[in-house]
């Protein structure tokens, strides 16, 4: 089972290699990782990345553009500010970015909408199938009668539907 996390920690459905590096990037920067990994796990060690492409896997082809465009209006403008892309910036300077477009009225929403999706990937609870970490509800302590027995479901996400069949295939 080794090697079945492994290859699927690198197969992506729907981003591109840039895109994977931006969102990774991106989301780690939104959610970061804390120094101790195994107690305080940011972004990139919950799989955040794999949530956002599969979640791009099943919206329409109009959103996914949405975001598309909503990337290279982030890259353009750090390129325009900095002569480098978001991912090379140091944190400073993609503070500087983030905040231009959140002033601007015009790209405003579309910095809230990009960084939902990094939110989302890692305050909903979503793991990818292989993380044996802490959650993100046990970090922030969301718990209580009824929230702490709930076992989610992410079997509608595609990385999670793969990773079943493979581990389905696997003991057969």
């Amino acid at each position: 089972m080794q090697n079945e996390a492994k290859k699927a920690q690198n197969h992506y459905y729907t981003l591109t290699p840039e895109e994977v590096e931006f969102f990774e990037c991106f989301s780690s920067f939104i959610v970061p990782s804390g120094l101790d990994l195994r107690t305080e796990p940011g972004a990139k060690e919950v799989g955040t990345i794999r949530y956002i492409d599969s979640t791009f896997h099943d919206l329409p082809k109009p959103v996914q553009d949405y975001f598309r465009a909503t990337i290279k209006i982030i890259e353009d403008l750090s390129d325009r500010l900095f002569s480098r892309q978001f991912c090379h910036l140091e944190d400073s300077d993609r503070n500087v970015v983030l905040r231009m477009m959140y002033l601007e009225p015009k790209t405003r929403e579309r910095v809230f909408d990009i960084r939902s999706l990094a939110l989302e990937g890692f305050y909903s609870d979503y793991h990818d199938p292989w993380y044996e970490g802490i959650s993100a509800w046990q970090i922030v302590g969301f718990s209580g009668k009824r929230i702490s027995d709930i076992k989610k479901d992410w079997t509608f996400l595609k990385v999670w539907k793969d990773w079943l069949e493979q581990d389905k295939s696997s003991k057969e």
